[in-house]
């Protein structure tokens, strides 16, 4: 069966950018047929050929002009066009012959409340996985994150992506060749009990939240192992592999 890999993460988190080298280390590495896919309407260019790509149908800016609204607004708006739209896209390649493809890279808009969080884009993924082995990679900027505040806000919309669309999502520090703190991102997906008595925190509320939010994070961080990419490492794009290909055992047999 196919394995399917969406996408998630804020916006720069590097989604396009490991969609784009992901999928050639799968052509040539695994010599695999690998499909792209865009359902990004905001994008401009794409440093990928994607198989299928949302702009087909609409952008960004044609939702803004039709309805008079803002960027956001269109955001919102091209959850519900996917979803109105599903039929038609469910009769583009790759989807309308999966059997076909090994890989399915699917790239995201980083306004993850304007997609991932969106009914119809959960229904659009859901409907994907009852015929595929999907998962989310959902990408944790590690260029941004320096401290236990940073690092547990990152991995609480970690934890909203599961619970919001019900389907298996796995962390991915990305940009780890830019990373501030990539020892403590590690702990927070491996042991995150262990970040509690760190002096990390400057008192007041951080001190009383935090340790509570910690151990939410203890409850959710599955059997995974902190994966660090970086789009310049290939070795880091076979660690990535490996990790999806242990999530993707998890939730289905892959052959």
């Amino acid at each position: 069966m196919v394995a399917v890999t969406v996408f998630a993460g804020m916006a720069g988190s590097g989604k396009t950018s490991i969609v784009a080298k992901y999928s050639m280390w799968l052509k040539t590495s695994l010599l695999a047929k690998v499909a792209a896919v865009n359902l990004d309407p905001g994008v401009e260019t794409l440093p990928y050929h994607p198989v299928f790509d949302i702009r087909k149908y609409f952008t960004l800016t044609d939702l803004m002009k039709r309805y008079g609204i803002g960027p956001n607004a269109a955001f919102l708006k091209s959850a519900e066009m996917i979803s109105y739209l599903a039929d038609e896209i469910m009769r583009e390649e790759p989807f309308s012959n999966l059997k076909e493809w090994d890989y399915i890279l699917i790239d995201t808009p980083g306004q993850l409340e304007a997609f991932i969080f969106q009914p119809e884009a959960r229904e659009f993924l859901s409907n994907i996985s009852r015929r595929s082995n999907l998962v989310i990679g959902y990408l944790i900027d590690s260029s941004i994150i320096s401290n236990v505040p940073d690092a547990v806000t990152s991995w609480f919309m970690y934890v909203l992506i599961q619970v919001k669309t019900g389907l298996l999502t796995v962390p991915i520090i990305s940009k780890a060749d830019l990373a501030r703190n990539l020892p403590l991102l590690k702990e927070l997906i491996e042991n995150p009990g262990a970040i509690v008595s760190r002096e990390y925190l400057t008192g007041g509320l951080q001190s009383e939240i935090i340790p509570e939010l910690i151990q939410i994070a203890m409850k959710t961080k599955g059997a995974l192992r902190a994966v660090m990419v970086s789009v310049h490492d290939a070795e880091s794009l076979r660690s990535l592999h490996h990790i999806l290909q242990e999530a993707f055992c998890a939730c289905g047999d892959l052959t």
